[in-house]
């Protein structure tokens, strides 16, 4: 028996070879733990802490040390779930990028246009989840909004504050006169390394950026192999990244000018303005809770439960004559450390 196309399971299977779009703070900080069967993610939390052993009396043993103590938390799955209607209007005309004579059939423009729409959604879950890793980054919080057709349900506002306090601003803005951008940097690496993290990534963005390659005292002490005849050699990676080279310890440097359209409806920075970020990659991790959809009309219909990270889902409503072509994900944000990074306010 030939697999119906439109099912979840074929569905299921185009997705999972679709690429995913690339976005920069989730595939630089964020480790992808795929799907999980739990209902909600249950994780260990601790901030990172640094004892010395004891001096003891010679010939009385030891003395008990406390261990580094640690809180298991929980966090439930929120859902994300884009829809899109396919009706008349959308197949029996020519579509984008059609021959103007319109040789494709209404079948054909359904089927061009089913797919369209899951790669849309697809990319429209990433801009989520980079959302997401950008909140924990930047306030060590994940504020969820929940939506319905009708707009935003403010009274199911779900909230995890992991309690991040590595902020850091200099006492110099970088932007003026005797600022010590290579001393801020070494005091953000300490408290980094305090939190038992460490640095291998800067990313900052173009305002701070700026600021730092036209100081001219960091840029005397900037490795001279990225330097060349006092500028450096900036290498553009596309999609708003940057890369700056290595400051004086080693650590690659970024910038990144990303935009997004936040639930108001305005265009934000991904980085407000001033805002330098310093970590190590993969130092949030996210999880993808299970998916439970109902695909069946009907007294006797069941709901059908899938481990998976997006779950596509095709309906028709007779009434309505239209086609609803849905994309589900569950996904959350937890920090490994949450004293693993720190965000510097340089401006």
């Amino acid at each position: 028996m030939p697999l119906d196309i439109y099912s979840t399971r074929a569905q299921l299977a185009a997705v999972e070879v679709l690429p995913r779009e690339y976005s920069f703070l989730y595939d630089t900080f964020a480790a992808d733990m795929g799907a999980v069967e739990d209902e909600k993610a249950i994780y260990d939390f601790r901030k990172g802490v640094k004892r010395m052993a004891p001096f003891v009396v010679p010939g009385t043993g030891g003395v008990l040390m406390e261990r580094d103590g640690y809180e298991t938390r929980e966090i439930g799955f929120p859902t994300i779930a884009p829809e899109r209607l396919l009706g008349k209007n959308d197949i029996t005309g020519r579509s984008f990028g059609e021959n103007v004579l319109g040789a494709m059939t209404p079948q054909q423009r359904a089927r061009k246009q089913m797919t369209q729409d899951l790669i849309d959604m697809r990319k429209a879950v990433q801009r989520r989840r980079e959302w997401m890793v950008r909140s924990v980054l930047l306030s060590g919080r994940l504020d969820i909004f929940e939506y319905t057709n009708a707009g935003r349900n403010i009274n199911t506002t779900k909230v995890a504050d992991y309690n991040f306090t590595n902020n850091y601003t200099p006492s110099t803005p970088w932007s003026s006169a005797g600022a010590k951008i290579d001393d801020d940097m070494r005091e953000v690496f300490d408290l980094v390394y305090e939190g038992l993290g460490m640095v291998d990534v800067i990313v900052m963005d173009p305002d701070a950026a700026s600021a730092m390659i036209h100081n001219s005292d960091y840029m005397k002490q900037f490795d001279a192999k990225n330097a060349n005849m006092g500028d450096i050699n900036t290498q553009y990676k596309g999609q708003g990244v940057r890369y700056w080279g290595r400051n004086a310890d080693g650590v690659d440097m970024f910038s990144f000018s990303g935009k997004f359209i936040d639930d108001d409806g305005v265009y934000k920075r991904c980085l407000p303005s001033g805002t330098v970020i310093a970590g190590s990659r993969g130092i949030l991790k996210v999880p993808h809770g299970p998916v439970m959809q109902v695909e069946d009309p009907g007294m006797n219909a069941e709901p059908k439960w899938y481990i998976k990270k997006e779950v596509p889902f095709r309906c028709g409503d007779v009434k309505a004559n239209t086609i609803s072509n849905r994309l589900t994900s569950c996904p959350t944000v937890v920090p490994f450390n949450v004293d693993a990074w720190a965000v510097m306010h340089v401006l």
